[in-house]
Parts: C-alpha cells; sequence; structure tokens
C-alpha cells in the first residue's frame, strides 16, 4: 500500500498506483479535499482505497479527530455517500511525536501509554487500519484484548473449530479425551493437558460453542455427535486402541456412546484440572475393546 496521496502530489501518486495495481491511502484533515480525491482515484479506476484524516494526538487536535472519523463513517452508511465508503487508517503512532526526548525511559513509557489510548480510541470509532510503533505487552494486550471483543456477537459464545487436536506427542497408545468447542473449555482442558506433560489426543466436538454441562442438556453434545465426530476425522485411523475419555459432566451418555460407536467409554473427571491424578488410576484401562 502507497502512503500517502494528498492535494500536493496526487498526479504522481495516481500514475504510480494505476502502473502497479497496488492500494493506496490518501490523506487529508480537509473532509472535503479528502472527498474530492477519492472520487478523483475511484474515477480513475482505483478501487483499493484506504481514507487518512490524519491523527492528532492532543487537545483540540484529538477532538477534531475523532469528530472527523465519525462524520466520514456516518457519511458513509448513514447518509450513503460511496464516494467516502472506504476503510479508515489512524496512525496513534503519532503520540511519540509529542513527548520529547524517547530515548528517555519515562517519555517513552508516556508515548506507548498515550499510543495505547489514543488506539483503543480509534478501534471503536472507526479506524480499520492503524499504525503503530509500540510493540510492548503493556501497549499491545488492552489493543488486542478490545479488538478481539469489540468484533464478537455477544449472541454467539466465543468457539473453536471442531477438529483431532494432539497435545504433545502423542503415540498410538495415547489417551484420547472429549471436549466441547466451547472456547473457554477447549483452552482450559488443553492448558490442564499440556502444563501437565500429558501426551494425549482432544477430540473436539461441534456443540455451537457451548460448554459441557449445558451441551448435555440442550442435545449439542450427544452420542450421536460424538460418534459423527470420531467418524468425521477418522479417528480410528489414528489410535490403535479403542477407548475415549468423555468429560465427568457428560458421564450420563457413556452407555448410549458404547452402543453408538462400539468404544470403550471412560468416564473422566468432572474438572480437567484433575486429569493428572486421573490418569494415574484409570490409564491405561485394564482392557481396550
Amino acid at each position: 500500500m502507497i502512503y500517502a496521496a494528498d492535494e500536493t502530489n496526487w498526479k504522481e501518486i495516481l500514475e504510480i498506483v494505476r502502473t502497479y495495481n497496488v492500494p493506496v491511502t490518501l490523506f487529508s484533515p480537509d473532509l472535503d479535499m479528502l472527498n474530492s480525491l477519492a472520487l478523483t482515484f475511484s474515477s480513475a479506476g482505483v478501487e483499493d482505497i484506504v481514507l487518512d484524516p490524519g491523527t492528532y494526538p492532543t487537545g483540540e487536535g484529538l477532538a477534531d479527530t475523532f469528530s472527523r472519523f465519525v462524520r466520514l463513517r456516518r457519511a458513509g452508511i448513514v447518509d450513503g455517500n460511496k464516494g467516502v465508503a472506504y476503510p479508515l487508517m489512524s496512525v496513534p503512532m503519532t503520540a511519540w511525536m509529542v513527548h520529547g526526548d524517547v530515548d528517555k525511559a519515562g517519555n517513552a513509557l508516556d508515548a506507548s501509554y498515550w499510543e495505547a489510548i489514543i488506539a483503543d480510541l480509534f478501534i471503536i470509532k472507526y479506524a480499520d487500519i492503524m499504525i503503530l510503533h509500540s510493540m510492548e505487552p503493556h501497549s499491545l494486550i488492552p489493543e488486542r484484548t478490545l479488538v478481539a471483543n469489540i468484533y464478537t456477537d455477544p449472541r454467539r459464545p466465543v468457539s473453536v473449530d471442531p477438529g483431532l487436536r494432539e497435545i504433545g506427542n502423542p503415540a498410538d497408545d495415547s489417551p484420547l479425551f472429549v471436549t466441547t468447542n466451547f472456547a473457554l473449555t477447549y483452552y482450559t482442558v488443553e492448558s490442564d493437558l499440556s502444563s501437565n506433560k500429558i501426551d494425549s489426543y482432544l477430540m473436539v466436538v461441534d456443540t455451537d460453542g457451548i460448554g459441557v454441562e449445558s451441551a448435555v442438556a440442550g442435545g449439542q453434545l450427544t452420542a450421536e455427535a460424538i460418534k459423527e465426530t470420531l467418524e468425521s476425522y477418522e479417528v480410528e485411523k489414528t489410535v490403535k486402541h479403542k477407548a475415549i475419555v468423555i468429560p465427568g459432566l457428560a458421564a450420563r451418555l457413556s452407555g448410549e456412546t458404547e452402543d453408538a460407536t462400539g468404544w470403550n467409554v471412560l468416564v473422566g473427571p468432572r474438572d480437567s484440572g484433575r486429569i493428572p491424578g486421573w490418569m494415574e488410576k484409570n490409564w491405561p484401562p485394564e482392557t481396550f475393546s
């Protein structure tokens, strides 16, 4: 992406963009000029356009920046002005321009702090692309957390893809655990297995992103769903035994799961943190069916 075409260089930039067929950012704090630039480039056949209305990091400049982002997004969506209905770019990195000598630790910390504040502001209203300088965890963690949450549909549980995962370095006689694709459940079980160095397979059943107990009660985690997952991911070809460990909260499914799958079903602990102790007493089972 070429950054950036403005009122002084737009002819030269347009020629480069058309020659090499690359995306371009258009820059102007004057929204009328930005609209004019966007119309000029789109009329010339340029489709991949990003608009940068300027990011001023302090005082009235920041307030005006916020106003421009809101006005642009409303014009593109509410007013139906397709001439400015393009992704918006914010440059929180400008926070580093107002904190003096960034070689001093205190100033660098202040700059990274304010950069994160500005980034969080425009994640909400309404930047699609950002240019950042800070790579420190204290700056990136709040930004990435906000992005992960603001683009999550609260009506849908956070989920992972179903499938068969390898934990550590499992062999064909390693245990096979079952869990649901609710993200919190999956990552808890995966972490408990990994941190305790239990080489195993973890089969993730698609339960519409619902946890074990609720999925059993609601009919998302069933013997048939477990059977379909076993067959879909050809688990028989991965392990030489036919023993499967279901969560303790799904204990009532053990009998019908054995009937549906033909596998020997073991009931694991209700809390995955207790899997190491459970393994000592229950794995390997006396017989594999």
